[in-house]
């Protein structure tokens, strides 16, 4: 038995090879040491979003991927953190810092936030809407038919409300009841009150509250909302419409309302479209301008008071820059500044200084001024002119001249508080005007929120809207 035992354990040995010791474990991976923000600084518009971004190296300056980051703001009442990929969104003008965290190392990056500034806009009948620099719409006022496009069932929002649409804006306009805007990619888009079609679905169900496409191949640039049908100009200027027809404000020639575009019966190329409550005016590539639709006021300008439902020329041999169409009447403004205005003058809109109900054939307002642009709102009229200052005429009764009083003036008067603007718009009874440094004013009608501020009211001068 020993011997047996001598034996295995000298195998044993024979079969065991020279030492070799273990390879040592490889250094644990080298963990985050820096974080660094970019850009150093950056600026957001309120209500957008930015994308920040964050590299993280080791130790000895590598770059590391994958590392698990969070994002906190400092005040969130000024900047919120949409995600953990490092988007934020201004809630309103100020500052903060943004600190994101690999682990306990950590980067920040001071975000500043910008207020809204609006770049156009547009009144309808008891709502305002307006697209700003971050590219997003907002509306404000009477919202019954859900004209403001938040989904929101408020009767009235008395500030500006950000519209629910995804796309990119370029352009708004506000009719009576309903509103439709054009995004960067030149689709169209309308929402509100359903009825005659004039939100352009072609009977695609959908909550009316909530904006969706316009059933149209047409690439949109221009767009005109008016009491129940819509016009516009696509980028060939061809006109195109939709909504009620009853009295041929299409221009068709049909009389039948449509709920798809539908091309005005006219081998004419547009330059500018308007709508009415019931008609439509437009000024052609020639600066000649026409009408057509409704014409119990005489609104269309031809000198009758017979509805038309084909585009009709008016003021034959006058050459025309910008055309609005109103409630019941219409103005323009010749290719030497002149303004004119035809249709209802109950209440002076016409600004002709003519004591007669109506006024059949384009006419020169008094007063001598020299116009950029002019606007026909329900029962007034403004204007601004070449030194841009503006002036209204016309109904008064709620403040919609802006010129302190709630008197009806039958000429053009001048707008209080001695801003210079860019553009107005007059709506059924208040006026927006927007001033060259991009800041908007409201004035006359605000008791459905149509000023744009934080409580119902009218003025008779213009007040500043929430939010700039």
């Amino acid at each position: 038995m020993r011997h047996l035992t001598i034996v295995a354990v000298a195998a044993l040995a024979a079969c065991e090879g020279p030492f070799v010791p273990p390879a040592p474990y490889p250094s644990p991976p080298s963990g985050p040491a820096t974080v660094r923000v970019t850009p150093d600084s950056a600026t957001v518009i309120t209500d957008d979003t930015l994308r920040l971004q964050a590299q993280v190296k080791d130790t000895a300056g590598n770059v590391l991927t994958g590392v698990a980051l969070s994002w906190v703001s400092s005040d969130t009442t000024v900047l919120a953190v949409v995600n953990a990929l490092g988007t934020v969104r201004g809630l309103r003008p100020g500052s903060t810092t943004v600190r994101v965290y690999a682990g306990v190392v950590t980067g920040a990056v001071t975000v500043f936030v910008t207020p809204v500034v609006y770049n156009s806009f547009a009144t309808g009948a008891n709502h305002a809407c307006a697209v700003a620099n971050n590219h997003h719409a907002y509306c404000w006022g009477r919202n019954d038919d859900a004209q403001i496009g938040t989904g929101s069932a408020s009767l009235v929002e008395p500030v500006p409300q950000r519209v629910a649409i995804p796309a990119t804006l370029d352009a708004i306009s506000a009719g009576s009841a309903h509103s439709c805007a054009v995004d960067v990619t030149r689709a169209a888009w309308c929402w509100g009150r359903e009825a005659n079609g004039r939100l352009g679905r072609d009977g695609t169900p959908g909550n009316p509250a909530i904006p969706q496409i316009v059933s149209a191949s047409a690439q949109f640039a221009q767009l005109a909302a008016g009491g129940a049908h819509t016009c516009s100009l696509d980028l060939s200027g061809t006109g195109i419409c939709w909504g009620a027809d009853g009295a041929g404000q299409l221009g068709d020639g049909l009389g039948a309302d449509r709920n798809v575009p539908q091309a005005v019966a006219a081998d004419t190329h547009w330059v500018a479209i308007a709508s009415g409550a019931v008609h439509t005016c437009a000024v052609a590539a020639d600066q000649s301008a026409w009408c057509w639709g409704g014409n119990a006021s005489a609104q269309i300008g031809d000198s009758s008071t017979s509805d038309r439902s084909f585009p009709t020329a008016i003021a034959p041999g006058q050459t025309f820059s910008t055309i609005s169409a109103g409630g019941g009447h219409s103005c323009a403004v010749t290719t030497a500044g002149m303004a004119r205005c035809w249709g209802a003058n109950t209440r002076s809109q016409t600004g002709t200084g003519l004591p007669d109900s109506l006024v059949p054939v384009p006419t020169t307002v008094a007063g001598g001024l020299t116009f950029r642009t002019i606007s026909a709102g329900g029962q007034h009229s403004c204007g601004i002119t070449t030194d841009s200052l503006a002036y209204c005429w016309g109904a008064n009764t709620s403040g919609q001249l802006g010129d302190s009083s709630q008197i009806d003036r039958p000429t053009p008067v001048l707008v209080r508080g001695g801003l210079r603007f860019a553009d107005v718009h007059a709506g059924a009874a208040f006026t927006c005007g927007l001033t060259g440094g991009l800041v908007l004013y409201c004035w006359g009608d605000g008791t459905q929120g149509q000023l744009g501020r934080t409580f119902l009211g009218s003025s008779s001068v213009p007040v500043r809207v929430a939010g700039q």
